[in-house]
């Protein structure tokens, strides 16, 4: 699961971006019943570096206990700091980032980073606004890939379109 959040923040340190489509909104936002998604949001709502509402984190354990087989559930369970990208098949990888596409705001959540960083809302907004949600899906699906899996031409280039972004909405880049 760490893996998993890690990629986002990781996103977030570049130039804040997330992970969610447009609106959010598109899963299951009920408090979860599942024993198993009550501790996935246990282990989401642990982690500071990654806040969602509660209908976003609803949505997303929902979503995936949905979608994921039962033992990698069960190993992000047992072991919520683990690098689990290594040990579950592309599939089930592709399938809990599309648990956070379905649930989670991306533009608002790509802004509200970047504010928080210090980038003003304005900037922040521009930014964000420029960029296609198949764009952050595609750079969110291969940052979420163990690395001598990731196609580096293509990490170029969402790196080059951000801050090709970043100029282009006035934010000062060094010193």
């Amino acid at each position: 699961m760490k893996k998993h959040l890690l990629v986002l923040t990781i996103a977030v340190a570049l130039l804040g971006a997330a992970c969610g489509d447009d609106d959010g909104g598109g899963g299951d936002t009920s408090a979860p019943t599942d024993p198993r998604a009550q501790q996935l949001l246990a282990i989401l709502e642990a982690d500071e570096e990654f806040p969602l509402s509660d209908s976003e984190a609803n949505c997303t354990v929902n979503t995936m206990v949905s979608n994921l087989d039962d033992s990698t559930i069960d190993a992000i369970i047992a072991n919520p700091d683990a690098d689990i990208s290594d040990s579950v098949s592309p599939e089930e990888n592709l399938a809990a980032m599309n648990a956070l596409f379905d649930c989670v705001d991306i533009e608002a959540m790509m802004v509200d980073s970047m504010v928080a960083d210090g980038t003003p809302q304005e900037t922040a907004e521009c930014i964000a606004e420029g960029f296609g949600e198949d764009e952050l899906r595609s750079f969110m699906e291969a940052a979420a890939l163990p690395e001598d899996q990731i196609d580096e031409a293509a990490a170029f280039e969402i790196v080059g379109k951000m801050f090709e972004l970043a100029g282009e909405c006035g934010l000062e880049l060094g010193g």
